[in-house]
């Protein structure tokens, strides 16, 4: 894929969006980010092989003039300035793995920008390509792992939380989640395409830009995560992860927005379509999990309080008109934690706990809620002590305050979002 990012935008710029101001209202955002989406591709151009084979295999590369020629200059990462190639690129090669841009302006800007994909090859820029934008005229190229930091500049997305959104202190175990730092305020973990795990945790820096902390790569080895409260008694909150093979894996939390050493649940988990962990649905103060198999049964496994599971329990049948599961905890302020559910025709549904590992009748929630987007839960994400739920539209992600009375309101703009496969945040 090979993408001009027009003028208007200056994909340069972007990261000022992450700024307090510019999120409290990101209407601006949504706009700048729809335009990038619809820009139309422009295919590179045919090129002599014994010509632009000179840019070795992995490596991203510039020529001096058109075809390939001239001297080349290898770019391994990000360059804020290309020094002696500074407006002085005809052509370039890309076969390495990594995304690039390619900017007109020296420090990531300019009036111009040109998205490149892993292993796009040969680019032509001279000749009347794109219309001459790019040719002798690139300045500085940003390089990532991954579109969303190579367009963005960081590799975590947006995520900032107001000092005053701290959530209030004694909130019951059902709607205490998504705290993993122990900080009473919500934050979230984010996979990004690469594999790596960020920790999200809504602190910002004196500019308003906001911080990501690394907790470890090769997390696109697993296919299932799910996090929702203490599961093993120490007052931190913990995560649970399926790895290709079929086996669930638990990681203690740290409460710093880390994991302890991993500890293997068991085998077999293949056969559950989707994981849901739950919260206490049982009553008995130990959080439990949710299971959805292959022909359409709900399964409960009662939590012990050391991170593994007793003997599961059907809880359901008929699950399979559903496509997803959330445990949003507590959503009608009765002090049980519940369970949401979307299916085919785009609704979304509350299933009430009755604090016995069972659900009332189910109640629809307004909205329209695609299939090809998750929906996240997160617990209090405002500090009103009530849960909320995260949808992303596009290159946006909005955020649904909850009523605490088993409903949500209108969506609010809260955050960017990466749109890319295997993006995971929860």
């Amino acid at each position: 894929m090979l993408r001009t990012l027009p003028g208007r935008i200056a994909p340069g710029e972007l990261p000022t969006l992450r700024r307090t101001a510019a999120r409290r209202a990101l209407g601006a955002v949504v706009a700048v980010a729809a335009s990038l989406a619809t820009v139309t591709g422009t295919a590179p151009q045919a090129a002599a092989a014994d010509n632009s084979a000179r840019c070795p295999s992995g490596k991203l590369c510039l020529f001096q003039y058109g075809q390939y020629k001239g001297e080349m200059k290898i770019v391994p990462s990000s360059q804020a300035t290309l020094g002696a190639f500074d407006n002085k690129a005809s052509s370039l090669v890309n076969n390495s793995g990594k995304w690039a841009v390619a900017y007109t302006g020296a420090k990531y800007t300019g009036g111009d920008s040109l998205l490149i994909s892993p292993h796009n090859g040969a680019i032509e820029l001279s000749g009347g390509a794109f219309g001459g934008t790019f040719d002798n005229k690139i300045s500085s190229m940003r390089v990532a792992t991954t579109e969303y930091e190579a367009v963005q500049g960081v590799p975590w997305m947006d995520w900032y939380r107001q000092p005053e959104e701290k959530r209030p202190e004694g909130l019951p175990d059902a709607a205490r989640f998504g705290d993993l730092n122990n900080d009473g305020r919500p934050d979230l973990l984010e996979r990004a395409a690469d594999g790596r795990l960020w920790f999200l945790s809504g602190i910002g820096n004196a500019d308003g830009s906001t911080k990501g902390k690394l907790v470890g790569s090769g997390w696109n080895a697993m296919t299932q995560l799910v996090r929702h409260g203490d599961y093993n008694g120490d007052a931190k909150e913990d995560v649970y992860a399926r790895d290709r093979s079929g086996v669930l894996w638990f990681y203690p939390g740290r409460g710093d927005g880390a994991f302890g050493a991993r500890k293997k649940v068991g085998g077999g988990w293949n056969g559950m379509r989707e994981i849901s962990a739950a919260g206490d649905l049982s009553g008995d103060g130990r959080r439990d999990l949710l299971a959805r198999d292959t022909a359409g049964k709900l399964w409960l496994y009662p939590g012990k309080g050391n991170g593994v599971f007793g003997a599961r329990k059907l809880a359901g049948s008929g699950w399979n008109a559903l496509n997803q599961m959330v445990s949003p905890g507590d959503m009608n302020g009765d002090g049980k934690s519940d369970l949401l559910a979307r299916d085919g025709s785009r609704a979304l549904w509350l299933y009430a706990g009755n604090g016995r590992g069972g659900f009332t009748p189910r109640k629809k929630l307004p909205y329209a809620w695609p299939s090809d987007e998750p929906v996240i839960a997160t617990g209090d994400v405002n500090g009103d002590g009530l849960s909320d739920l995260l949808r992303p539209i596009d290159y946006q992600a909005f955020v649904y305050y909850g009523t605490g009375r088993g409903s949500v309101g209108g969506p609010n703009a809260d955050m960017l979002w990466d749109t890319a496969p295997g993006v995971r945040v929860f």
